[in-house]
């Protein structure tokens, strides 16, 4: 890798997969610094919600596990310091840990990301140059079972591990974050960090669903759907911005 600054893998443990409800029990990450350095920082925390049986099952972190832990309330300012002038990395990460970060972070009035911030999802490149879960990916690189799957600490390990040798093997992958980043999304332009809108030809338009590809301005219905199911609020406010314009 060229980094220009330091790179976060970063995973996520949770209570569950809705991002609007659920909430994080455990940040696995790892902070990659242009010298080569690397810093590990590993949080159980305390989700305030009670962990359904099938998260912990997962994960194996339970209530009993976090009772003495910190709320992400209690982290989140110096988190967001130890974030601060970082790119960030992980596998899936687009679809799940950024929007489920984003989301924790303006639960409790802390700005988050910068607004410059790349962000290079694992998975994404491995879509792109073989399939697909962490487990076989990790092992069609090293050769060796991943061990721990579904401990954050141990899956964003095996993380950067897996880009380390997609770098080696495919050389034509670009060094630089904000190059692979580009390299992932094509001519998907980001509006929102979940990736729910997409910009095509000036005009912010729909990244999924049946209206996929369409105008947000030319499909009221559809928006005000989204704003009324369990969507990231980031999304919602681009939403809500372009309606307002109406």
């Amino acid at each position: 890798m060229q980094l220009q600054k330091p790179l976060v893998f970063f995973d996520l443990e949770t209570t569950g997969v809705n991002v609007a409800k659920d909430r994080i029990v455990q940040i696995g990450a790892i902070k990659w610094s242009p010298s080569g350095e690397r810093e590990e920082k590993n949080v159980i925390i305390n989700p305030t919600i009670p962990i359904p049986l099938g998260a912990s099952a997962v994960h194996g972190i339970y209530d009993k596990d976090v009772e003495d832990k910190p709320t992400f309330k209690q982290i989140a300012k110096s988190f967001a310091t130890w974030l601060q002038g970082c790119d960030l990395a992980g596998y899936n990460s687009d679809n799940f840990d950024v929007p489920m970060l984003i989301a924790e972070f303006e639960r409790v009035g802390v700005e988050f990301p910068e607004s410059d911030t790349v962000f290079v999802d694992v998975l994404k490149i491995e879509r792109l140059v073989n399939a697909h879960t962490l487990e076989a990916t990790y092992q069609r690189y090293t050769g060796q079972p991943l061990e721990g799957a579904h401990d954050a600490m141990a899956d964003i390990r095996a993380t950067l591990a897996v880009l380390e040798k997609q770098l080696e093997k495919f050389e034509a992958l670009p060094k630089v974050p904000a190059e692979l980043d580009a390299f992932v999304r094509g001519d998907n332009v980001r509006v929102d960090f979940a990736g729910k809108l997409t910009m095509i030809e000036g005009e912010v338009c729909w990244a999924f669903g049946k209206h996929k590809g369409e105008p947000v301005a030319q499909t009221r219905g559809y928006a005000e759907w989204f704003l009324s199911k369990d969507f990231p609020s980031e999304s919602k406010r681009h939403i809500r911005k372009i309606l307002e314009e109406l």
